[in-house]
């Protein structure tokens, strides 16, 4: 009688058979994700292994490919428990418990792998080609590290949630925001461009002026010092500049601190506290954080150790700005209060756009030494005093972190979580 059908809850077997739709959303883009980064990239991979073989191409473009396609790899693998964790939740089955890290991998240590990495990136990167072949490895653990070092100070000993909700935050962070912002992104260009093109053709020879321009671009071939000649003038004009400003300063923050934590949005219903928020937030910046740095620092040159190395302040950036959303965000569920967080929003977005604000003027200061001086000795000097901005922003945001984090886990009423 124990085991009759009528001493059981009525709503046991309903319960038992509803599909938990969030994640089958989650399993159906994970594995999207996958399919689709590992198929470009896999394509990317054997262009940059055949050109890195080829005796004829140069070595500074030949391996561009295969960075590409090993961090599509790389972004495709952090999908991979995300989508073993949400069907494994579809079959109502728990995962197995992870061993503990040895002391030696722990996150808080990683970092002092960083100078090696770097030292032996460039040797690689100065060597034949086929030995470039293990440039990638080192491309994505330098970029890795940092990526992995800051996100542990900043959630140490907070609240992360089930294994999906980690994953599946990182792989919000990684996969579907950069594409939203991407698609966004260019829209908004595509935008500017058509407002200047209905404005250049009310412009008498404007047309003219620009197929001129594109036929000598065209005959220039692959000159960068015919093709710095030819843009000289045009970037020498104080509205292309103010434009770069514009559209790097303003729309990219304000578009990127508003999607970038998309998998905080998720969570709305389950309404998570500030701590649960913060980390939320730290997560989708960190997933992002490591696809722009892999991307934006592809070089196989000389200049690969610091674009790598300017990453990690970029990447300090990123993972404050979101962790201060998911922050917010939590707290404008809980107490129903939107200011705070339209006042976090805004803030992130200035702090967002100072820091790119900041390495638009590097850019210009270097065209200008490069070219003929363009925008004067203004220009000229702030882009001189940059750098050190730069560098001041990412310390007082290393510092943020620490103390956002410190704050949160005075807050906590639970046993401490080792990350």
């Amino acid at each position: 009688m124990e085991n009759s059908p009528h001493n059981q809850p009525p709503n046991l077997g309903r319960a038992q058979s509803e599909i938990h739709w969030p994640s089958v959303l989650q399993l159906g883009f994970s594995l999207l994700g996958i399919s689709i980064l590992w198929s470009v990239a896999f394509v990317l991979v054997l262009v940059g292994v055949f050109q890195l073989l080829l005796p004829s191409q140069e070595q500074g473009d030949s391996a561009i490919p295969l960075l590409l396609g090993s961090s599509g790899v790389m972004v495709g693998l952090l999908l991979v428990p995300s989508a073993v964790y949400s069907l494994l939740r579809l079959l109502g089955r728990q995962p197995k418990r992870l061993a503990p890290t040895p002391p030696w991998l722990r996150p808080s240590l990683s970092i002092f792998a960083l100078p090696a990495l770097l030292l032996g990136g460039w040797w690689i990167s100065q060597q034949s080609p086929p030995l470039q072949l293990l440039l990638p490895v080192f491309h994505i653990l330098a970029i890795g590290i940092p990526i992995l070092w800051l996100s542990y100070l900043a959630l140490r000993d907070l609240p992360l949630g089930s294994p999906q909700r980690l994953w599946g935050l990182i792989g919000s962070g990684s996969a579907l925001a950069p594409l939203l912002i991407l698609i966004a992104e260019m829209l908004v260009l595509l935008g500017g461009a058509l407002i200047w093109a209905i404005w250049a053709s009310g412009q008498p020879g404007m047309l003219d002026e620009l197929s001129i321009l594109v036929e000598r671009l065209r005959r220039a071939g692959n000159s960068p010092q015919l093709i710095a000649h030819i843009l000289t003038p045009y970037l020498e004009n104080p509205l292309v500049i103010f434009s770069a400003f514009a559209f790097t300063a303003v729309m990219v923050p304000l578009i990127e601190e508003a999607i970038k934590p998309l998998g905080v949005w998720f969570l709305a219903g389950s309404r998570p506290a500030p701590g649960e928020g913060f980390a939320a937030g730290v997560l989708c910046g960190a997933g992002y954080a490591l696809v722009e740095s892999l991307t934006l620092s592809i070089d196989s040159g000389d200049q690969w150790v610091s674009l790598v190395f300017a990453r990690i302040g970029t990447a300090v950036v990123h993972i404050l700005t979101s962790g201060l959303t998911g922050w917010a965000l939590a707290y404008a569920w809980r107490d129903r209060r939107y200011l705070r967080l339209g006042a976090t929003y805004l803030g992130v977005v200035l702090l967002h756009g100072l820091w790119n604000g900041l390495t638009v003027l590097i850019v210009v200061g270097d065209l200008s030494q490069s070219l003929s001086q363009l925008g004067g000795d203004l220009i000229s000097q702030a882009s001189q005093i940059a750098p050190y901005g730069l560098a001041g922003l990412a310390v007082a945001g290393l510092a943020a972190l620490l103390w956002v984090n410190m704050r949160l886990r005075r807050a906590l009423d639970f046993p401490r979580v080792v990350v």
